[in-house]
């Protein structure tokens, strides 16, 4: 395989653990964790919270993202995610300055990352500029699916906003929201340092097949 360019993400968004356990173990022992993260998602993780992320951790040993969604408390649930095995976690772009930083603090203890997301911020080129100001690792630019479906929107569409957002930020670019096969490419191209793909890949007929075509499509 050529060198990867970017980090592939897998976002398993399920509520079933035994699901999310089978298809990420069935990735990891084809494809092995160099350039794979893993991510709890949100439905996951509150499905079956420290459990489920111990779970995984356990199962793939991979690099494991906990999408917490964070919007208070942030040094509290570092301290609880990057504690049950969890290597980053996230932060909504919403919360406070006092929250980010909370966060931030608690994971450099825990030699954690904190990735904050810009989902559903009305400025999210302006917020990013701000929270890069903070130190944060990752900033992820992030349509959300509901997002997409009321106003026709697809990520590639917003390509602009990516190659803007390269050119200031010092911390790492993540890009989600519905990314299928074929649209990973122009985003790394573009600038993206990490593609989060969740249900192009966990509901494909074969995870495995499917994790492989993302990886050639970023390298």
């Amino acid at each position: 395989m050529n060198c990867v360019l970017a980090i592939l993400q897998i976002a398993l968004d399920t509520h079933d653990l035994i699901t999310a356990i089978r298809i990420a173990s069935s990735i990891v022992s084809e494809l092995g964790c160099e350039n794979i993260w893993i991510e709890a998602g949100t439905p996951f993780i509150k499905s079956w919270g420290i459990i489920g992320i111990d779970s995984l951790k356990k199962a793939t040993g991979c690099f494991l993202v906990a999408d917490t969604k964070t919007m208070d408390t942030g040094d509290y649930e570092a301290e609880i995610v990057l504690g049950a095995g969890a290597n980053a976690f996230s932060i909504l772009s919403l919360a406070s300055d006092e929250t980010i930083r909370a966060g931030l603090e608690q994971a450099r203890k825990m030699n954690g990352l904190v990735i904050v997301d810009l989902i559903n911020h009305p400025n999210p080129v302006e917020r990013a500029m701000e929270i890069d100001k903070l130190g944060v690792d990752i900033i992820l630019y992030h349509v959300g699916i509901d997002v997409q479906k009321k106003r026709g929107l697809t990520i590639d569409q917003l390509i602009d906003e990516i190659i803007e957002l390269k050119k200031v930020l010092k911390a790492k670019l993540a890009v989600a929201g519905g990314i299928k096969h074929g649209r990973a490419k122009p985003l790394v191209e573009a600038g993206a340092d990490i593609i989060v793909v969740g249900s192009a890949i966990t509901k494909a007929e074969d995870p495995v097949k499917s994790t492989r075509r993302f990886l050639e499509e970023i390298s």
